[in-house]
C-alpha cells in the first residue's frame, strides 16, 4: 500500500492479550500521526485508558470514542463513527482508526454485527481512512472468528498480516444472513391521507394511543416522513399504511406502488455529495427498518 490513504482500507486485528492490543494499536496510530494523518481509537472506557496512557503526549492528537454509547444497532454505530470521521477529516487529509468490535454474549445478535462489519465497507468506501477493527481473540466463538475473515480483506493475527481468502463481497453476504422480517402483529390500516403532513398527524395519534414517549415518537415521525417522501418520489405513491407490533415494539409499515429494490445495504451508506440521506436518517433514528414485498406492493417497515 502507498503511504497516502486515498480511499477506505478496512482490515481486522485479532489480538491475544491486552498488551498485544495496546502495542499494535499505539504503533499503528503513531505511524499515522507521523505522516500527518488523523488518529481515532474506539474502545470501552478501560481500553481507552490504557491506550491513552501508552500514547503519552501523543494522546492529545488522538480522538477517543467510548464504544459503550456507540454499539447499540448497526445504523446508529455507523452514524456515530461517521460523525467522528467527518469531523476528523475536516482537520486532516486522511485518518487511521482502531475500533474494538463489541460482539455481545447473545448468539442471536451475532449475525446483526456481522452485517455491520459487511456494510461498514459499503458505507465508508469513499473515505480516505484506514480502519483496523480489533477483536479480543481469547475465547472468540468460531462463528465470530469466521465472520472476521468474511468481512475484512486483510487480517493481522499472530503478529502477521494475512490476506483473507475467505473475504466475501458485502452484498451477497448481507443477503445470506439477513433475517426474514417477523410478522406484524395486530396489523391495522390507518390510511395515508392527502399528503405527508396528514400522514404524520394520523401516525402521531397512533403513537400517543400506544403510549410511546414523546422523544421516541418524534423519531418515528421524522423517520416515517422520510420514507413516505421516498415512496411518493420514487415508489409511485403510497398504497397503504399499517401499524402494529414487532417483538413488542411499535411498528409502522408504509406500502408503495413501485417495483421495489434488492439492496441489503440501502440506508446504511453514509451521506455523500449527490446521494440522498432519507433512509440513512430513518435507520439512525429507529430500532430497525426492513424492506419486504407484500401482496399490495413494496413495504418499508419501521420498528421503533
Amino acid at each position: 500500500m502507498s503511504s497516502e490513504i486515498t480511499e477506505l482500507r478496512h482490515d481486522a486485528f485479532v489480538y491475544g492479550s491486552q498488551d498485544e492490543y495496546v502495542a499494535k494499536a499505539v504503533a499503528f496510530l503513531r505511524e499515522g500521526l507521523r505522516r500527518g494523518e488523523g488518529a481515532v481509537v474506539a474502545n470501552t472506557r478501560p481500553g481507552l485508558a490504557v491506550v491513552r496512557e501508552e500514547l503519552g503526549p501523543d494522546a492529545d492528537a488522538v480522538t477517543f470514542v467510548d464504544v459503550g454509547s456507540a454499539y447499540t444497532r448497526p445504523a446508529r454505530t455507523l452514524a456515530a463513527y461517521h460523525a467522528v470521521y467527518a469531523a476528523q477529516l475536516q482537520r486532516t487529509p486522511s485518518l487511521r482508526a482502531v475500533a474494538d468490535v463489541q460482539f455481545g454474549p447473545e448468539p442471536s445478535e451475532w449475525d446483526l454485527w456481522t452485517s455491520y462489519e459487511a456494510v461498514f465497507t459499503e458505507s465508508f468506501a469513499h473515505l480516505p481512512a484506514w480502519v483496523l477493527c480489533s477483536y479480543d481473540g481469547n475465547g472468540l466463538p468460531d462463528r465470530i472468528l469466521d465472520s472476521v475473515w468474511w468481512t475484512h480483506s486483510s487480517v493481522l493475527a499472530h503478529d502477521e498480516w494475512n490476506a483473507s481468502d475467505r473475504y466475501r463481497d458485502p452484498g451477497p453476504l448481507l443477503r445470506q444472513i439477513a433475517a426474514r422480517p417477523a410478522p406484524l402483529l395486530g396489523a391495522r390500516s390507518i390510511g395515508f391521507g392527502r399528503d405527508v403532513e396528514e400522514f404524520r398527524e394520523r401516525l402521531a395519534a397512533e403513537l400517543v394511543s400506544a403510549g410511546v414517549a414523546e422523544d421516541r415518537a418524534l423519531d418515528m415521525l421524522l423517520a416515517a416522513g422520510e420514507i413516505a417522501d421516498n415512496a411518493l418520489r420514487h415508489g409511485g405513491g403510497v398504497r397503504a399504511v399499517r401499524v402494529g407490533r414487532v417483538s413488542g415494539r411499535f411498528a409502522c409499515e408504509i406500502v408503495d406502488a413501485g417495483r421495489g429494490f434488492d439492496d441489503p445495504a440501502a440506508g446504511y451508506r453514509a451521506p455523500r455529495a449527490g446521494s440522498g440521506s432519507g433512509l440513512w436518517i430513518a435507520r439512525r433514528l429507529t430500532w430497525q427498518v426492513d424492506f419486504l414485498r407484500c401482496p399490495d406492493g413494496f413495504a418499508a417497515r419501521i420498528v421503533l
